[in-house]
């Protein structure tokens, strides 16, 4: 009889008393990662009026870029929108343009940069208020490359200009196809 209340002690212990301490730890583990999880959403919760600030001043940043980009719905269009800015921009300061070329478009990023290289014939006054303007201009544009010669050498005054100007796009098409 004791052998026998033995392996009924056993069997007891090993099929209802084990596991049902294991299932109880296990209970208590989802319960603490539960609580674990629960803690890090609150926290995420609790800081949604500062995420949605801090989107808001984002979008307020990406206007304000994108009012200095180029536009137009493609890049031809946005180099010819810049070209058209080149050329008012060199009737102002009373420049004479001899060609208008656009060269290659090259990526940036998300960028795409669009070089115009402009040939003027004017003289070094008139260039420096047309480089002047440029830098106050209400786009984003660099001049990479800029060469100036002399037309006369024995009359210097008047110049020959080959400015390379680059403005930025941003293709909102290709970004949109890039996140699909």
């Amino acid at each position: 009889t004791i052998g026998g209340l033995a392996v009924a002690a056993f069997l007891f212990i090993t099929y209802v008393i084990t596991p049902f301490f294991e299932s109880e730890q296990e209970i208590r583990d989802k319960t603490e990662q539960g609580e674990i999880l629960l803690k890090k959403y609150e926290k995420i919760i609790n800081q949604k009026s500062e995420v949605e600030k801090n989107l808001a001043q984002m979008k307020r940043n990406l206007s304000k870029i994108k009012s200095k980009l180029l536009k137009g719905s493609t890049p031809s269009l946005a180099a010819a929108e810049m070209q058209k800015m080149l050329e008012k921009l060199s009737k102002v300061h009373d420049l004479e343009l001899k060609s208008v070329k656009v060269k290659e478009a090259e990526k940036e990023g998300d960028f795409l940069v669009i070089p115009l290289e402009l040939r003027l014939t004017t003289d070094l006054n008139r260039t420096r208020k047309f480089l002047t303007d440029l830098e106050k201009n209400q786009k984003y544009l660099i001049i990479p490359q800029l060469k100036i010669s002399v037309k006369n050498q024995r009359d210097p005054k008047e110049v020959i200009v080959t400015i390379v100007v680059s403005g930025f796009f941003m293709d909102e098409g290709a970004k949109d196809k890039k996140d699909v």
